[in-house]
């Protein structure tokens, strides 16, 4: 596997070198190596790769049909991801279908050690210089010199958790203002049973970050329950990107 640093804003990782101006943000180590690369071959064959976290279990991911990915979590985190590169207009829609087959964990995506979520989509967005905050601007030099020109620089994740409301918005309380999650189900939604959503991505993106995205990177599938030792079962069906 190809080293996948820009899968994650990289401003998370520089902790370490300036704890002072993101306090609120955890370091995050990410393990590429090919030949760990656990992902199912037909998985692979469509461009998906494995994102794993270091000291952490691995999420189980298998293909659950045409377009399908299945999630295992088991006290575990990992997402896969794939580049899908694609200029956005005012009118770019994120569509899928998603389903989750245990209980949404009652955890709190807010805080640190209890950020566990049955599953979760991910959408990194490039660096732009001309909407970058003062604080991203003075580190994306840092960043650069760490993971290349190309690293992602904010990330938008679509959460279904057993904290919060339908549509509310919180900043990761391990990326901070880098990462926004926007909640689109929670523990009074079904199991068992598919759910479509339908998101504008640059309506979204204004909402948390008070500016227009040109542009997406990569896509992430992921789930989340090493925090409070839980499982949770998820698919995810017919992601598509499009303009209405």
């Amino acid at each position: 596997m190809r080293h996948l640093g820009s899968f994650l804003p990289v401003i998370v990782k520089l902790q370490i070198l300036l704890p002072f101006i993101f306090i609120l943000l955890e370091p995050i180590s990410i393990n590429a190596d090919q030949a760990n690369n656990k992902l199912p071959s037909d998985l692979i064959g469509k461009g998906w790769q494995e994102v794993v976290f270091e000291d952490k279990v691995s999420n189980g991911y298998s293909s659950c049909g045409e377009d399908c990915i299945r999630v295992v979590s088991q006290s575990s985190v990992s997402m896969v991801g794939r580049r899908v590169k694609k200029t956005l207009t005012s009118t770019s829609v994120l569509s899928w279908d998603w389903k989750i087959l245990k209980p949404a964990p009652m955890s709190d995506i807010t805080l640190k050690g209890s950020d566990d979520r049955a599953l979760a989509l991910y959408i990194t967005f490039p660096y732009d210089s001309e909407t970058a905050s003062l604080g991203e601007r003075i580190l994306r030099p840092m960043v650069e010199l760490i993971e290349g020109e190309n690293a992602a620089g904010r990330m938008l994740s679509y959460v279904w958790a057993g904290h919060g409301s339908r549509e509310d918005m919180y900043r990761s309380p391990f990326h901070g203002a880098a990462n926004v999650m926007i909640v689109k189900r929670n523990s009074s939604d079904p199991v068992g049973k598919w759910l479509h959503e339908k998101v504008n991505l640059v309506e979204d993106y204004e909402r948390a970050f008070d500016s227009k995205p040109k542009e997406i990177l990569e896509l992430l599938i992921g789930a989340d329950t090493d925090d409070l030792m839980n499982s949770s079962i998820g698919l995810v069906r017919n992601l598509n990107i499009s303009s209405d």
